[in-house]
């Protein structure tokens, strides 16, 4: 078999869902051969399901262009000209700045538009593979359970998307197409049920599946993928969003006067969740998957500062690589990039003239940055939030410094990791090691293009805006993001050369879920901290103990925090924050979950003026970008349309 998402698959597949059936991508007929299959011949081969099982997959939204859902929250920034005049390039910011609307929806999910295939369809789609696959003649009994079990994954995948987006949804009731009129205007169902039939589906799915796909199915769901969304979805089924959530949706109510959220808070779900993420992490152990730690050669630009500063060069390896390496250990399952663009590659900084290397000067787009709050996020060395460490003057945090010099003994454990002898600000400096392998800084390092560019991030230095190179399409953060992006990665007329996968789960994020679960349901405990520890420690940081019971580094009003659940609950929202940041909306429906959405992304984004030429001019805290966000924002509007055509369907509030 060849490569799972083969070019040729992908343009048949994509037409199946987009075009043969419904129309809710209709750019598409436009484009429909005339020896196209018909959708009963999908079934003749073991080639032909193929095509159907591929489209499964591609109609879902991250496999799409650019910068959708996961760029909501509070983490990337686009310049706003290029969301006024691109929205449908840019709809996850777009909604984040209060654009949303009943009449015209983004990411529309439940009817579909633009980009955005009905996901209603995919899950037609589905239903009528399962339905099909036992025609194939030519295919073994295992193989097709295999693929069946593939597609009830997919299909409780995408009532998840769903849930997520809109809250109670639609759950279809038939399977033949001949039915279909009985599944047109079924009314939404209570959010528990959602969980329930999503959890169902997965369970029946996970005794089909492979445990772990091969080299040549990568893409492909496996039984460990299933188990770790599973554990997901457990986790936000869990969560105050759903769990007995009266204050939100206590006049939320069905046709027949019932609540559509569950109004009483159930603590055993935590115990589920924490339950499921056990379960995936010991068949990931089972399957080898696990923490990704660097075990090639450092690049050749690096090797110098590799072999002065070891230990720490090791640890940035370890995280600069840890989801660019394509398809590496940690790697659960990912979104296929399909050889288009997406925010990993609007991520990638623009290449400086002089620096050499098969990139051509000015490759890449770089429109797309971090917010100053991302970056204020991360911890400093002691694994602690710049606001609890003691040694952190709060009051200094911008202030104008020099980095040591190359040969003086303060830069030694600075080697490889920001630039000697260079100006910067307090704030740049005595930072975790995350913080310099995610992100692009004044007076760090950027590596991209199979090259290590100097950042400077003024106005006509390197990173920084150009105007003659960026037009209107600027960072508008003066903070880049490099974690995303491949080392290795340059640009083919627009289309990157890399086609590394955008992570959807990996193993770090199965135990932040573990931690948090456990916490919830025990309280803080020593296996609580061994499953946040795992990641912290690969981070290069002290352990949560260490950090926080260490009256030399913490503040007192944090000392002893890890030892409530309350405390310890911040930590591993923090954390996760952290380790999972620019990845898939993890920050989103993290805050989302929590009911913290309104209090965190009302506010705007800052940054610096991308526009200074100097480091006086350019670290000036800025507002770069309002942010829209209230109760209504947190289920996603139903298109008008639709509650036209479906009069059994209920709105969600405030739309």
């Amino acid at each position: 078999m060849s490569k799972f998402f083969s070019i040729t698959k992908i343009s048949i597949a994509t037409l199946l869902v987009c075009g043969l059936l419904y129309t809710s991508c209709d750019e598409f007929l436009d484009i429909v051969p005339d020896n196209v299959f018909q959708y009963e011949n999908f079934y003749d081969s073991q080639n032909s399901a193929l095509h159907a099982l591929s489209a499964v997959y591609l109609s879902s939204p991250y496999n799409v262009v650019s910068t959708m859902p996961f760029s909501m929250g509070d983490e990337w920034a686009i310049a706003n000209q290029e969301v006024d005049n691109n929205r449908l390039r840019a709809q996850g910011i777009s909604y984040m700045r209060g654009f949303q609307s009943a009449s015209n929806p983004l990411m529309s999910f439940w009817t579909g538009n633009n980009y955005f295939c009905n996901l209603y369809v995919v899950i037609r789609d589905c239903d009528m593979f399962i339905l099909n696959i036992d025609r194939v003649p030519d295919m073994s009994v295992e193989m097709k359970n295999q693929w069946k079990g593939q597609a009830l994954f997919m299909k409780a995948y995408t009532l998840f998307m769903l849930l997520k987006a809109y809250g109670p949804i639609v759950l279809p009731k038939t399977v033949d197409p001949g039915e279909l009129n009985s599944d047109l205007y079924l009314p939404r169902s209570k959010v528990e049920d959602c969980f329930d039939r999503i959890i169902s589906i997965l369970d029946e799915a996970i005794p089909l599946m492979k445990g772990k796909t091969g080299i040549n199915e990568l893409g492909q769901a496996d039984m460990v993928t299933a188990k770790a969304i599973k554990a997901r979805v457990l986790l936000h089924r869990a969560s105050p969003f759903y769990n007995g959530n009266s204050e939100y949706y206590g006049n939320f109510l069905d046709h027949n006067g019932e609540h559509f959220f569950s109004q009483t808070y159930d603590p055993e779900k935590w115990k589920a969740a924490a339950d499921a993420a056990q379960e995936a992490l010991d068949a990931c152990e089972q399957w080898g998957f696990r923490l990704y730690h660097n075990t090639k050669r450092p690049y050749d630009y690096d090797q110098e500062d590799y072999e002065l500063n070891p230990e720490r060069m090791k640890i940035l390896y370890d995280l600069r690589l840890r989801i660019s390496e394509r398809w590496n250990e940690e790697l659960i399952w990912a979104a296929t990039r399909l050889n288009s663009p997406n925010f990993n590659d609007i991520a990638c900084i623009k290449k400086p003239a002089g620096y050499g290397g098969i990139a051509p000067d000015n490759d890449g787009l770089g429109w797309g940055g971090a917010s100053y709050q991302a970056m204020e996020r991360y911890y400093t060395e002691r694994g602690l939030p710049l606001e609890e460490d003691r040694n952190v003057n709060m009051n200094t945090l911008h202030d104008i410094v020099v980095t040591p010099s190359e040969f003086s003994p303060e830069y030694a454990p600075l080697r490889g990791i920001m630039q000697p002898n260079v100006q910067t600000i307090n704030m740049y400096l005595g930072r975790e090691l995350r913080f310099y392998a995610d992100l692009g800084i004044t007076g760090g390092y950027y590596r991209s293009h199979q090259v290590r560019i100097r950042t400077q991030m003024f106005q006509g230095t390197d990173g920084g805006y150009n105007p003659a190179t960026y037009g209107t399409e600027p960072n508008p953060t003066g903070i880049a993001v490099q974690k995303t992006v491949n080392p290795e990665e340059y640009f083919q007329s627009f289309w990157t050369s890399t086609a590394a996968p955008s992570p959807i789960i990996r193993v770090a994020d199965l135990y932040l879920m573990k931690a948090e679960a456990l916490n919830e349901y025990y309280g803080p405990s020593q296996e609580v901290y061994d499953a946040i520890n795992a990641v912290r420690i690969r981070a290069g940081i002290p352990t949560v103990e260490e950090s926080y019971s260490n009256p030399e580094w913490v503040t007192d009003e944090a000392l002893n925090k890890h030892l409530t659940k309350e405390g310890m609950r911040e930590i591993i929202l923090r954390e996760r924050a952290n380790e999972l940041a620019f990845e898939f909306g993890h920050r989103f429906w993290d805050m989302q979950r929590w009911k913290r959405s309104i209090s965190e992304f009302s506010r705007p984004i800052y940054g610096w003026n991308y526009l200074g030429t100097n480091a006086t001019s350019f670290f000036n805290h800025t507002i770069v970008q309002g942010r829209k966000w209230n109760l209504t924002s947190c289920l996603w509007p139903i298109d008008i349309k639709e509650m036209e055509r479906n009069p059994n369907l209920i709105q969600n509030p405030g739309w």
